[in-house]
């Protein structure tokens, strides 16, 4: 149609960095304003069996030589699960790569966006992504970058709802249905090509920028990632970048012309308070005599020692409530378990109620926040245990997981958390009782010890595997040691895909960390949220690390009659409401 031609038309023609400045300057706001809201009114929309988003597995189809380098530079992006950073602070995700928006083969001009992502509000990001060619070419100029990002922007816009139902079915977030925002991101040798010496170019791409944004009431950005070296992948293989920088926004780039965000990030205090809030209303509904009588300001509430089941989350089938009782026996509770606060308790009630439903297979219906399966493929042969000792690591004292899922030779290592503040650190470096570390926080030799890591000093075989799944070689010193703060991460995984043969099984297994979705140290930025993507960050197998929220867990409560009780218990008790 007539009103998408300029947008067609400016994406066919040549920029030639001589008149580029001039060029961009002709360009009318206006016009291409209404050439958006002309390819919203005309934008294809794909059939039902073929969605947008989630058929992406973070690994190339293809094997062999390649020389797809900006393909493979946004799948290594969207693999590290990496919280990026917009100029007013507003943190985003990606969430997928290369999604397509033909409806039809006869749709010409309609290519994929190069990444899909959401700001931690729900505001939909698209990324348009250049970096230098294979053989060194500049590819793409700025001014059809943006236009690209345009275009792709109109589309997903007219097919927004429904792309909101897929990010929700596929990756458990919600989606605000308004206007998405665009970030032209350009390796930093691509902006050096052209970009010019005087400023003249990014001046004038960040004054044409900032109009179109007015004009549709849009966000454009202008990012740079450092250079980078691209390993490039293969069917088993994922691609990585080296090394995986944050995004920079120099002043030789146009400014940000992107809406600022509303909002918050919620005070851990305020999270707080509000859950002793609910804690203590539920708890005047226990019979007199069985809490242990300690209402102490800032405490939550503690069932009596003598009966510390009472913190279980139960049915009103007695055996059913047996079953889940049982499933935990007294001598591995913690010692907190009767706290309110305890995740034990929670992980009990919770997956022991889907196991004595005989529900397991309601597991698999459970998104992670990557897209896949939070849980594997689970079915009624899924077996579960909880705190499961790991022997397979030559540990002394064995790794001990909150809940092992096992469905055939596929394993599952869940680690629950709930008011937790992060992720256990190596305990190494502890100074507790005055004594001196046994490790000063950096994988070196010292100590005159043999090893660089205090663990493998004493035969725990972490560093025999690392290598192999992380950017962390075992080889030269690391300072800091990246196994400080992702410890528990790290060691969950290897409990999941360390056989019984002390061999490495990568396919058979993955870890899951489950999170109350309302605790700010998870929410993005917080401090287990960056520990969690310090691990992923490193990682080498997309889908090795996965993570979901205890909301995103209740909701599938919804499909069995016999697990109602739970969704209405848990949130009653502790205030977690399924996702929507």
């Amino acid at each position: 149609p007539d009103d998408v031609q300029p947008l067609s038309a400016r994406l066919a023609r040549r920029w030639p960095k001589t008149s580029l400045v001039q060029d961009i300057t002709d360009m009318d706001a206006s016009t291409y304003a209404e050439a958006y809201r002309g390819l919203m009114n005309q934008a294809p929309t794909r059939a039902p069996e073929r969605p947008y988003l989630g058929a992406r597995t973070g690994f190339p189809t293809t094997s062999g030589k390649t020389n797809r380098r900006e393909e493979h530079f946004a799948m290594a992006m969207v693999n590290a699960q990496q919280l990026w950073r917009l100029p007013d602070g507003t943190g985003f995700e990606l969430l997928d790569y290369q999604v397509p928006l033909k409806a039809r083969r006869s749709d010409t001009e309609i290519g994929k966006i190069d990444m899909f992502g959401l700001t931690q509000r729900g505001r939909p990001v698209v990324v348009e992504l250049k970096v230098m060619g294979h053989a060194g070419g500049g590819s793409d100029a700025p001014p059809v970058a943006f236009l690209e990002g345009l275009r792709y922007a109109a589309i997903l816009e007219a097919n927004l709802t429904r792309i909101a139902e897929e990010v929700r079915q596929t990756y458990g977030r919600d989606v605000t249905v308004e206007r998405p925002d665009i970030l032209v991101l350009g390796e930093a040798d691509w902006w050096s090509y052209w970009l010019d010496d005087g400023g003249q170019v990014g001046a004038a791409l960040r004054a044409k920028a900032q109009d179109i944004a007015r004009a549709l009431d849009l966000g454009i950005v202008f990012a740079s990632l450092p250079n980078a070296q691209v390993h490039y992948g293969q069917k088993t293989q994922a691609p990585r970048l080296e090394p995986l920088s944050d995004l920079t926004y120099p002043a030789a780039l146009p400014e940000s012309a992107v809406k600022l965000a509303t909002g918050h990030s919620v005070e851990q205090k305020q999270h707080d308070a509000r859950l002793y809030q609910t804690w203590w209303a539920h708890a005047k509904t226990f019979p007199d005599h069985t809490l242990d009588g300690n209402d102490a300001p800032g405490r939550p509430p503690v069932v009596s020692p003598r009966n510390p089941a009472l913190n279980l989350m139960l049915p009103t089938d007695k055996s059913m409530a047996d079953a889940i009782e049982a499933e935990i026996p007294p001598a591995d509770r913690h010692r907190y378990f009767g706290s309110f606060k305890s995740s034990q308790a929670i992980a009990q009630s919770v997956f022991g109620a889907f196991k004595a439903a005989g529900r397991l297979d309601l597991l698999s219906k459970v998104q992670a926040e990557c897209g896949r399966p939070a849980f594997g493929k689970t079915n009624s042969g899924t077996t579960l245990s909880m705190e499961v000792d790991v022997k397979t690591l030559r540990e002394p004292r064995p790794t001990q997981l909150d809940v092992h899922l096992r469905t055939n030779a596929y394993h599952v290592a869940v680690e629950c958390k709930f008011c937790e503040p992060g992720f256990g650190k190596c305990s190494r470096v502890d100074t507790k009782g005055g004594a001196q570390p046994l490790c000063d926080g950096t994988y070196s030799h010292q100590q005159a010890r043999q090893s660089r890591c205090a663990l493998s000093e004493v035969g725990i075989s972490y560093w025999d595997f690392i290598p192999k799944l992380f950017d962390w070689e075992a080889t030269q010193d690391i300072l800091p040691c990246p196994l400080l703060p992702t410890y528990q991460i790290v060691r969950n995984l290897l409990a999941a895909i360390v056989g019984e043969d002390g061999q490495l099984h990568p396919e058979n297994g993955h870890a899951v960390f489950v999170y109350d979705a309302r605790n700010p140290a998870y929410c993005p930025g917080g401090d287990a949220d960056r520990q969690l993507r310090q691990a992923a960050a490193a990682c080498r197998l997309p889908g090795a690390l996965r993570r979901v929220s205890w909301q995103e867990v209740v909701r599938i409560c919804a499909e069995s009659d016999e697990l109602l009780w739970l969704r209405d218990a848990i949130r009653q008790k502790h205030g977690i409401a399924p996702t929507t």
